[in-house]
């Protein structure tokens, strides 16, 4: 394994809004490169541009000094410097809330997850994820966690610390119940059950946290066993979530790649896993019709069983308002329920997703428009939108979001007429 030690010129990548899979508003990378190994992850492609994704990690150790520029070129400012200038700890809390207030609209920021996990090994000599979170426990920004790693249990107090300041939510990428099976595609990640194990102490410490079990390798995970034991597993743990997702493979070294693992290790499945995949889709796509399972209908069954949200969580962030983080949070479950489950198109899912574009830029409280019969004025919708928005204002959901899961949940039973493979231990 080859570390560098680079710096880095910029960290935040461009603005994320409306985000129904991980709620965050920017995303950043500590390290370029990552020597988890994941098998399927698409980093290994070219279309990164990296050379040697697996064996040579660059380290931007100059990460933290270039988030807080970019902070504050947002127009943040850092509690330290908020303390210099205003004796902030002479304050009283009405007083400290107002200054906060003044501030621009917090961001989620996503410190791990990206290309490369922030807690990998390198993480333990060079600390950068560490320093990021320092600084962004200083500007109080709430924080979005997701690894492989349970290095990120290290941590533990910084992160109770931000959480106590905005919010930490800590989600653990985990598709292989097995952990036999887990070490062919993640080699040099933490098993499965001690991620399982990590998402226990998160939720104990009181933090936000739960499972994206993405991506599900067709023929291998997205069976009933798998599938059944990862969101057993989650709600024994404590998790909020467990959101089941499909799997992309980029034509090229990724795809090759993966398919030499596939033909050496689970030779049983290489003919089918091709022909998903015959394609070669720009972005990895699959030939969907030639799918075993739909693994994201499937996952919302199996969560019905067992008692589990099939959703990830989106959180309100400091002084957002209660209402508006209600309806938000709504409006992303319809956007992510029509695109991910129904595959619904753009004209469809448009007016969902602008509204929950504005919602999450900053509007003024949506319980006081609805009370001064205001939210057409205010938000630019027709009466049918301000219908919906009303209906998750009195009770936290709606007609559209309730007619979509019940077509979903028919959809599951057609699923369920399919038959369901046995796990593949026996390809092992």
């Amino acid at each position: 394994m080859k570390y560098e030690c680079i710096k880095a010129k910029s960290l935040l990548s461009k603005p994320h809004v409306a985000d129904s899979w991980f709620h965050m508003n920017r995303s950043l990378n500590a390290y370029r490169g990552c020597e988890h190994g994941c098998v399927y992850c698409d980093g290994n492609s070219e279309y990164y541009h990296v050379e040697n994704f697996y064996s040579h990690v660059r380290v931007k150790e100059n990460a933290s000094d270039i988030l807080k520029k970019e902070l504050g070129k947002l127009g943040f400012t850092s509690r330290s410097e908020l303390e210099t200038e205003t004796l902030w700890s002479f304050l009283d809390d009405e007083d400290s809330k107002r200054i906060a207030e003044k501030v621009p609209r917090r961001l989620v920021i996503g410190v791990c997850g990206g290309v490369s996990d922030g807690f990998q090994q390198a993480e333990r000599e060079y600390k950068v994820t560490y320093r990021i979170l320092e600084t962004l426990l200083d500007y109080s920004m709430p924080v979005f966690v997701l690894t492989k790693s349970d290095l990120v249990l290290d941590y533990l107090d910084i992160l109770k610390e931000i959480h106590e300041r905005a919010f930490a939510n800590i989600v653990f990428t985990i598709t292989c119940a097995d952990d036999e099976i887990q070490k062919v595609f993640e080699p040099n990640a933490s098993t499965t059950s001690e991620r399982f194990d990590a998402l226990k102490e998160i939720r104990k410490a009181g933090l936000f946290g739960g499972v994206m079990a993405t991506p599900i390798i067709p023929t291998i995970g997205d069976n009933a066993d798998n599938m059944t034991n990862l969101a057993q597993a989650t709600k024994d743990a404590g998790g909020e979530f467990i959101q089941f997702g499909g799997m992309t493979l980029k034509p090229g070294r990724q795809k090759e790649y993966f398919m030499r693992i596939i033909n050496r290790r689970f030779p049983k499945c290489y003919d089918l896993i091709s022909r998903i995949y015959e394609n070669n889709n720009t972005y990895g796509q699959p030939i969907w019709n030639r799918l075993p399972v739909n693994v994201m209908v499937m996952g919302r069954h199996i969560c019905k069983q067992v008692g589990a949200r099939d959703r990830s969580v989106r959180h309100r962030i400091p002084h957002e308002y209660e209402s508006n983080n209600t309806v938000l949070g709504v409006l992303l479950d319809i956007n992510f329920r029509m695109n991910m489950f129904l595959g619904m198109p753009r004209s469809t899912t448009k007016p969902y997703w602008e509204l929950a574009a504005r919602i999450e830029q900053g509007v003024d409280e949506l319980s006081k428009l609805q009370t001064n019969g205001e939210l057409i004025q205010h938000l630019m919708i027709d009466s049918s939108m301000e219908k919906t928005v009303e209906e998750i204002l009195g009770s936290g959901t709606c007609e559209v979001l309730e007619t979509l899961e019940a077509r979903i949940d028919r959809m599951t039973e057609t699923e369920l007429d399919t038959d369901i493979r046995q796990s593949p231990d026996e390809f092992v």
